[in-house]
């Protein structure tokens, strides 16, 4: 699930803690549009989002698994597959607590 903008993040969250938000992944992104149409964007988003993907189909590394820098940090926390990145509970596994019991 996306929440896009402070309302809806909100909503989300209040969603979240109630119990009524079956997800397995959530997104909240604060500025409507994400970080290129943020609070103090100096363009139109549009025109923003559009040097962003420019900015993407040159990219060396079309995906994190493609880009050696990111195998490497995975190799040093002890992640040797994506299938053992995927596999292992502690990265993607989060356990929220009541908010009585915060």
């Amino acid at each position: 699930m996306q929440a896009d903008g402070t309302p809806a993040c909100k909503a989300l969250l209040n969603d979240l803690e109630q119990g009524i938000v079956q997800a397995n992944f959530i997104e909240g992104m604060g500025c409507v549009g994400g970080c290129v149409g943020g609070p103090r964007a100096l363009i139109d988003k549009e025109v923003a989002a559009e040097h962003v993907r420019a900015y993407a189909k040159k990219s060396l590394y079309k995906t994190p698994i493609d880009n050696p820098y990111v195998v490497e940090l995975l190799h040093r926390l002890g992640i040797h597959t994506i299938e053992a990145l995927l596999e292992d509970q502690k990265y993607f596994t989060r356990h929220f607590l009541p908010l009585e019991q915060k």
